[in-house]
């Protein structure tokens, strides 16, 4: 190659790279004044937008479904769980309709869960709901409510135990059009359960899976579940029922809790009946009781406030070690309905358990979770069942004033600053709470068949619009 030769070459390249180059800052500079153009005839002086709003999607929730028992209708079958009676369902929409379906059962049983569904109309509407039954069936006697709840992909359960005559089933609903993939967090009065099984138990869509708490743990009076899941979401629920020798214990349902945090409220917890229900054999497990985790590495120093609807209160100071599940024992407490607020140095999960004697000579026991703050505003419902009130807290620094409509009905409530109001709402019938921003809400029953009770579930969060940036 001669020497003009190459300086022709270099001559070339440089040329075809100054003109991409050239090209390119043009291009650029089109994009740039396009995209101010489009960003100036909305918000001048700021980057280029748009604002795009989701597509209206349906709202879903799931309810628990019918009380189990780990045995088929013959007493047989002791791996599968199959459901006794059926429970009341009461719900609530923004929207038009809500419409029912049952989830598929599993080779491991089913509780029949039911899926409520709100379709989408102009917008995402809200639906919300619970559930009660009463039973007496041999040795599966009481009742039990539960709130309908959100798919979630952590969910923390409270409650439980593995001991002699003690039945746990936690209940896995994927209400989703993907197979879920769940793992189970079990925490006892020891520490962490260390199992073959906890992991990667497979949830197919559209269905439910059962799962014995016993074959993780055995022998174990306090127990924590901390349940996580990826691909499709999961409603996690646990079914608890007792036998005290041979005599019915009861049975409920453990909704999920709030997630850890270091304040923590548990409202409606029904006291009825709690020195009566600890007479007898096989009854260390009757006394009412919070129940404690910190899911941390270090202690935490804890202070439970009670507090009534009459201005009554008391404080209990207690320290919870972590990771172990620390119950602690709540004696001489009178009947009623109390609310428990929880502060902690250190972020806790919490529930509350309690035992109520029934008019046949049995007990029933109660399960009552922990409760998310409400917003602005909520709907619910409550299921038909024996004296159902409702408790509103207000852990706030301010004052509430709560209005709950129903129809062309409603009522006002006054629902000072760290205190409890309790009042009756009317059944099976659609609640719409306004002016409870901050405060949490549940609802109790307590009567001669037993006790029980759910948190009122804030609204769900809706997709709102984003602004999208090139």
């Amino acid at each position: 190659m001669t020497a003009t030769t190459q300086r022709t070459s270099t001559t070339r390249r440089w040329v075809i790279r100054g003109t991409a180059t050239a090209i390119a800052v043009v291009v650029a500079a089109g994009t740039i004044a396009a995209a101010h153009t489009i960003g100036t005839s909305e918000t001048p002086g700021r980057p280029a937008g748009r604002t795009v709003t989701p597509v209206p999607a349906d709202a879903e929730r799931v309810c628990a479904g019918s009380a189990l028992r780990l045995s088929d209708d013959a007493g047989n079958d002791a791996t599968t769980a199959s459901t006794v009676g059926r429970p009341t369902i009461a719900t609530a929409t923004t929207g038009q309709t809500v419409d029912r379906t049952d989830l598929q059962a599993s080779t491991t049983g089913s509780s029949d869960p039911t899926l409520l569904t709100a379709p989408a109309g102009d917008r995402t509407p809200q639906v919300a709901g619970s559930s009660y039954q009463s039973v007496s069936d041999g040795d599966l006697v009481g009742i039990a409510a539960a709130s309908c709840d959100d798919p979630s992909q952590s969910t923390w359960l409270v409650g439980g135990s593995t001991e002699t005559g003690r039945t746990s089933l936690i209940t896995l609903s994927n209400p989703t059009d993907v197979n879920a993939t769940v793992d189970l967090e079990i925490h006892d009065a020891t520490g962490l359960v260390s199992a073959p099984g906890t992991t990667g138990i497979v949830v197919a869509p559209n269905s439910q899976k059962v799962v014995p708490l016993s074959g993780f743990v055995s022998d174990q009076g306090s127990t924590v579940v901390h349940v996580t899941s990826s691909g499709g979401q999961i409603v996690a629920h646990m079914q608890e029922s007792v036998v005290r020798t041979l005599t019915p214990g009861g049975f409920d349902i453990v909704s999920g809790g709030a997630a850890p945090s270091r304040n923590q409220v548990i409202p409606a917890v029904a006291l009825r009946g709690a020195q009566e229900s600890q007479r007898g054999d096989d009854t260390a497990d009757a006394a009412p009781v919070v129940r404690i985790f910190v899911p941390g590495t270090e202690s935490a120093r804890v202070t439970l406030g009670i507090t009534t609807a009459d201005g009554g209160g008391t404080t209990v100071n207690t320290t919870a070690e972590p990771g172990v599940v620390t119950d602690v024992a709540l004696d001489d407490f009178p009947d009623g309905r109390y609310s428990f607020t929880v502060s902690s140095t250190q972020p806790v999960v919490t529930g509350a358990r309690t035992t109520t004697p029934t008019e046949d000579g049995a007990t029933d026991l109660g399960w009552f979770a922990s409760a998310e703050p409400l917003g602005s505003r909520a709907i619910t419902a409550v299921a038909a069942g024996a004296a159902a009130r409702m408790d509103l807290v207000n852990p706030t620094t301010r004052d509430s004033e709560v209005t709950i409509r129903s129809g062309d009905d409603r009522q006002t409530v006054e629902v000072p600053s760290q205190s409890t109001a309790t009042v009756s709402v009317p059944a099976s019938k659609q609640l719409e709470i306004t002016g409870a921003r901050g405060l949490v809400a549940g609802v109790s029953y307590a009567g001669r068949d037993g006790v029980a009770g759910f948190p009122v579930r804030p609204a769900s969060e809706v997709s709102t619009p984003v602004r999208v940036y090139p």
